[in-house]
């Protein structure tokens, strides 16, 4: 299996983990809208790391091998995109603590994620 390493499949991986993450937060949304369900940062941060996660475990089984690569660059890709998003639309910068922490979770997410994704057989 010496393939070459492959950005599409990142590319793919980074679009897929921004729409999950769009799509669980939506949920998120309309369950803290019509129920009493508090607001709190910890699920803005499990949100994002099942995004990067799935988008992960996808990625690196598509691509069959080196999944902790594949699954650390889509993670790191995902907060690339993150900080681009937030220096665009954000009224005020980051702080330098959340980006390290949403960057920590990023890679361990992605990591775990390309890891497990490459254990599963190809078919």
């Amino acid at each position: 299996m010496s393939r070459s390493f492959q950005f599409r499949l990142i590319l793919k991986g980074i679009i897929l983990a921004s729409i999950l993450a769009m799509l669980m937060s939506l949920v998120f949304g309309v369950l803290l809208t019509y129920t009493s369900v508090p607001e709190s940062e910890l699920a803005i941060n499990i949100i994002f790391g099942i995004s990067i996660f799935i988008a992960a475990l996808i990625t690196a089984y598509r691509a069959g091998t080196r999944g902790l690569y594949y699954g650390l660059a889509v993670g790191l890709g995902f907060i690339v995109v993150i900080l681009i998003l937030s220096s665009i639309f954000g009224a005020n910068t980051p702080s330098w603590l959340k980006m390290g922490e949403k960057t920590i979770l990023a890679l361990v997410s992605g990591g775990i994620g390309g890891i497990i994704g490459v254990l599963f057989p190809q078919s």
